[in-house]
């Protein structure tokens, strides 16, 4: 084809165009802006940079929140150390001051609780001047706590409902009626945990003595001392002291002997008593020899039956001022109980009480 040619080709192209009516090319157009499109972009590196970019985001608020975070424990720890200094400030103040005022001439501070309830006591005892107003009571060392023993042949109460108190460091005397064994007798073996009782306790100290062993009875916490059998007639005194201790089933800081021979020379004996048998001594040594007995189990309580029976007035008097001075000794104190019907022996201890 020539370029005339071609070149009438093209115009007639614009002259057919150009022959569209108005409307055609009106909705030519339209239908051209109508053209629904859509871009797709390769996003693949923009991800990852609005991903970093958020992540820096999201570490610029994390580290400003610590920085807030930081600000404020440094404000706070600004004000504690302000506090303590301002605590010790004050401290330091109290240790200076101007007052020159003599100390005997200050105001004495007050007295706590415990010095103002004693004062008070005492001021109540001054004021009242009654020796019995005001008394304090220590639990007893050894009590009979309403006790009650019934004879289940006779029906009787031979103890019916008997409440006595002894503190160690005093005498109490018990006193029975002379005509009545049965009676003298149940009170010892109440006492010293050889009976039960029907109702009631017999109590050392917090201690139920029903609930003890009678080796631990006799042995630890009562030195009795029996009308008979007090001693062994056949072995010397120091073998006697010896056997008592061997049959308390304890131990001794010192050795047997050396206590035996301290506890004889502490009720009398002051001769060599070894290789004599007790059963040739006299009444008086016997009795003392049986007051030494009870002695060496280091007991406080001593219970002795009828004491001085058989004795004349001076030797019973020899007798009875050793169990008072029993009483109290270096290391402890003890409560000693003379159980008798003779009012004149239960005269001579601090305190006395009779049964009914």
């Amino acid at each position: 084809m020539s370029d005339k040619d071609v070149k009438d080709t093209e115009n007639e192209t614009l002259t057919s165009a150009d022959g569209v009516d108005g409307n055609d090319a009106s909705v030519s157009i339209d239908s051209i802006e109508a053209v629904d499109f859509a871009v797709v972009y390769d996003d693949t590196d923009d991800a990852g940079d609005t991903a970093d970019h958020a992540a820096s985001g999201t570490a610029e608020s994390q580290e400003a929140t610590a920085d807030k975070e930081d600000a404020e424990g440094i404000a706070t720890e600004d004000s504690v150390a302000s506090d303590n200094a301002n605590r010790v400030n004050e401290t330091l103040a109290l240790g200076t001051t101007d007052d020159k005022t003599p100390l005997a001439g200050r105001e004495s501070v007050k007295a706590d609780s415990a010095t103002s309830v004693s004062s008070q006591i005492d001021r109540e005892i001054k004021h009242r001047r009654k020796k019995d107003a005001f008394f304090f009571k220590t639990n007893p060392t050894f009590a009979l706590d309403h006790v009650t023993v019934n004879d289940r042949k006779t029906g009787r109460n031979v103890l019916d409902d008997v409440s006595l108190a002894f503190h160690a460091g005093a005498t109490y005397a018990v006193l029975v009626d002379a005509d009545d064994v049965e009676q003298h007798q149940a009170l010892l073996a109440t006492m010293v945990g050889m009976m039960r009782t029907t109702s009631g306790n017999v109590m050392h100290k917090s201690t139920n003595i029903a609930d003890v062993e009678p080796v631990d009875v006799l042995g630890h916490r009562i030195g009795f001392i029996p009308q008979r059998f007090s001693v062994r007639g056949d072995l010397d005194a120091e073998s006697n002291v010896l056997y008592a201790m061997d049959a308390s089933n304890r131990n001794f800081l010192q050795p047997k002997p050396v206590i035996a021979r301290e506890l004889l020379k502490r009720v009398g004996f002051e001769e060599v008593t070894s290789g004599m048998p007790v059963g040739k001594l006299s009444e008086l040594d016997q009795r003392r020899v049986a007051i030494a007995r009870a002695l060496s189990c280091e007991a406080e309580v001593i219970i002795a039956d009828e004491p001085t029976v058989g004795l004349n007035h001076d030797d019973a008097a020899v007798v009875l001022g050793l169990l008072k001075k029993a009483k109290r000794d270096e290391d402890r104190k003890r409560a000693i109980i003379v159980v008798t019907s003779d009012p004149g022996v239960a005269d001579q201890m601090e305190h006395c009480a009779e049964l009914d």
